[in-house]
């Protein structure tokens, strides 16, 4: 819980237990003793009950400190006070997470390294780029998260965007932009010590993914630009179905191809990974 901030009873029981019953009764002992928190995500009227989402509490915090030596572990009772539309797009990423985890379990690979956006937040890249006016301005790079998959020889990098349909054409275009110029420019393989980089962004309905790719299109994103929507979120379909589309490429494709103990991210359409150790290869192709 320490590590998602937030979830779902169905997303802890996908991540550890057999059964939502199992599931259901350990998150209710821990609420009870106070290792963690319940909140109720908010309804509409006549829609029934809202969703239970669990959190870390002070007590949960003291333990996770005490198993890792420290007096520490970056809670703060504050953070548990956010708001709806926070909780909605943090169990989104948190969907993400968990299907990937689960995927790179079932076809033998490993999601090595994830960093959630507050790493980013607290010591964030700066880029310049062109405002609507056609004036240079400062933009930080910001992105929901950072992930990393460990093939049996490769690597594959990549930055997560959640997009709820909040963000405008327009600021869509400057983001677009933004993470070029921080690909092109260099800041991200300072930041990151690598060249394979693909920006996966996950967003609701098929209307929205289109309208978000022409967009990237338009700001002049090319194929490390990946599209997919949350109804596409499961094991069995986020790493190896058809079901990623690629800004200047028409169809949909996987994000990996060939078996679990040789497979490596997909050559159609996009920018192979890069092999652990060399920095020439895996070119952005932008």
């Amino acid at each position: 819980m320490h590590e998602h901030r937030a979830l779902r009873a169905d997303q802890v029981q996908r991540l550890f237990f057999p059964s939502r019953n199992t599931a259901n009764e350990r998150l209710k002992r821990l609420y009870q003793h106070r290792f963690l928190e319940r909140r109720w995500l908010a309804v509409e009227y006549g829609q029934g009950m809202g969703q239970a989402i669990y959190l870390l509490g002070r007590r949960g915090a003291d333990l996770v400190a005490q198993h890792r030596g420290s007096e520490v572990v970056g809670w703060r009772q504050a953070d548990n006070q956010v708001g709806s539309p926070f909780l909605h797009h943090h169990l989104m990423v948190n969907e993400v997470r968990i299907a990937l985890a689960l995927a790179c379990q079932r076809h033998g690979v490993v999601l090595e390294r994830w960093i959630g956006e507050e790493a980013f937040k607290a010591a964030p890249d700066h880029v310049m780029v062109k405002g609507a006016n056609g004036r240079s301005q400062r933009a930080a790079i910001l992105p929901d998260a950072y992930g990393l998959i460990q093939f049996s020889d490769r690597r594959a990098h990549f930055l997560l965007e959640v997009d709820r349909g909040t963000v405008s054409g327009r600021r869509w275009e400057q983001r677009v932009r933004a993470y070029l110029a921080y690909a092109q420019g260099g800041g991200y393989t300072r930041r990151f010590r690598t060249r394979s980089l693909r920006i996966l962004t996950v967003t609701l309905g098929e209307k929205r993914l289109s309208n978000l790719k022409r967009a990237t299109e338009e700001a002049g994103g090319g194929n490390i630009f990946w599209f997919t929507t949350d109804q596409h979120l499961r094991p069995e379909a986020i790493l190896t179905q058809p079901v990623w589309q690629v800004a200047g490429r028409a169809g949909a494709c996987g994000l990996i191809t060939g078996e679990p103990r040789g497979a490596e991210m997909a050559d159609c359409p996009q920018v192979r990974s890069a092999p652990v150790g060399n920095r020439q290869s895996g070119r952005f192709g932008l």
